[in-house]
């Protein structure tokens, strides 16, 4: 057999450049067609089996291609649409001119790697970013991967709303709440405009006339503790989490900021609340800018900081018995759930301690503008509309959680305003324009309170 020279070799490696040629990969019964652009190799499959007249038929369509490049009227795009995006763009770039891709001819699954590169992944860390990667992978991919730009539609969006359930659990098979599929939809419309706005297409906005094809299920009412209530389901509490379950409840700090707590965040008069952790990871950007808080130190506050800083031998003031990071999936199952069912107050959840800390902030008569800075909030708005919900019969624990609060809660540093100088005993607002006396006789629970 004759052995193909050096020589040889290049005239043909060089009579391939000029006008391709058609191949055959070992273990493929299908024809290949490669040649040279701009001096980079291009290798397609024509997805026909090698016989004689496809040979032939591939041969006509490779001249045509080879004429087009070696006249400078090829665009590689329009004879290659199956070809990556990345690859046709690198080509209209040499061609001269912008490509932009149709949205019939890019995948959600195919522009999500582009997507992850160039816009998520400048996301800054924290929550949001790792719930639209997990709505993303979850809900996201499973449904709208292989479907083009084109084809998401408001009717496709519909049938994705309706097919929103529960995948496991003991909800396996039930609809997901309106809330959480909204919350879903989010990233969803995200993407669609990025999209868009990259390829400068003008395309019906398939969110538009959703809301009737959200589910009806209505959000569950988070209503706080009444005082006793609370005292009785404290005492079902595992004891090591006693002290942080009311550190809670005095704070309006919720989970994720109570396992970021660090020794260096307690000075010498109040709380900076600045880190959090949230599914192990720990975070120095909170959720939103208000979440940087101070929040003063009053006693009661104090005797229970004391407790954990006593106990803690790390940086992080709140941990597990074993001196692992505090994690609320864990502390929900394994500590507040059993103290629910042992006290049998099992219509609460741990975000009840923060609505209860608004509700009795509001029935202390504190002012709201304080309320909405020790909670972390941009407006008065939030907190009531979310947190002022009424618990029937609380006006009627004020003392109580006068007591527990501590009168330092209510009480300020500033100096009495000068028409008030001349007023006796303790003196606390309770609606614009009135204040509530506490006379000594008048201290204690159950009597009648006077105004002045």
């Amino acid at each position: 057999m004759k052995r193909t020279t050096h020589h040889e070799a290049l005239l043909f490696d060089n009579e391939e450049k000029k006008q391709g040629t058609i191949i055959r990969k070992p273990g493929s019964r299908k024809l290949y067609i490669l040649f040279y652009y701009f001096n980079r190799r291009v290798e397609k499959t024509t997805g026909l089996t090698d016989t004689k007249k496809n040979r032939e038929k591939v041969r006509l369509w490779l001249d045509r291609i080879i004429e087009r490049r070696d006249a400078g009227k090829l665009i590689f795009a329009d004879a290659f649409p199956g070809a990556p995006e990345a690859e046709k763009a690198y080509f209209s770039k040499l061609e001269g001119w912008q490509y932009a891709p149709e949205p019939r001819d890019i995948l959600f699954g195919s522009y999500l790697q582009e997507w992850y590169t160039n816009v998520w992944s400048h996301y800054p860390e924290g929550t949001k970013k790792d719930d639209y990667r997990l709505i993303i992978d979850y809900w996201l991919v499973p449904f709208f991967g292989e479907m083009t730009f084109f084809q998401i539609s408001g009717v496709e969006i519909q049938k994705f709303i309706a097919s929103l359930k529960w995948k496991k659990g003991a909800k396996k098979g039930q609809p997901l709440s309106k809330a959480r599929a909204k919350n879903i939809l989010i990233p969803l419309r995200t993407i669609w405009n990025d999209a868009c706005d990259q390829y400068r297409w003008v395309l019906h906005n398939p969110f538009t006339n959703l809301k009737k094809h959200l589910p009806k299920t209505q959000p569950k009412r988070r209503e706080g503790f009444r005082f006793d209530e609370w005292r009785d389901f404290l005492e079902h509490i595992d004891p090591w989490y006693q002290p942080v379950v009311e550190l809670m409840i005095l704070t309006g700090m919720i989970n994720s900021e109570m396992a970021g707590l660090r020794r260096s965040d307690i000075r010498p008069d109040h709380i900076l609340v600045q880190h959090t952790i949230v599914r192990g990871k720990e975070h120095d950007t909170p959720k939103t800018i208000y979440r940087i808080r101070k929040i003063p130190i009053t006693q009661a506050i104090r005797k229970r900081l004391d407790i954990l800083q006593q106990r803690s031998t790390g940086e992080l003031l709140v941990t597990t018995k074993t001196g692992t990071i505090f994690r609320p999936a864990n502390f929900l199952k394994d500590v507040w759930t059993k103290a629910g069912k042992a006290s049998g107050i099992t219509d609460k959840v741990p975000y009840s301690m923060r609505h209860s800390f608004a509700a009795w902030a509001l029935t202390l008569r504190i002012d709201p503008n304080r309320l909405v800075r020790l909670m972390g909030h941009g407006s008065k708005k939030m907190v009531y509309e979310v947190y002022g919900d009424y618990i029937d019969g609380l006006e009627e624990d004020f003392w109580k959680i006068l007591e527990y609060f501590g009168r330092d809660f209510v009480e300020t540093k500033a100096k009495r305003p000068p028409h008030l100088l001349g007023y006796p005993g303790n003196i606390y607002p309770m609606v614009p324009g009135s204040y509530l006396q506490l006379e000594p006789e008048q201290q204690s629970p159950g009597l009648q309170l006077k105004l002045s």
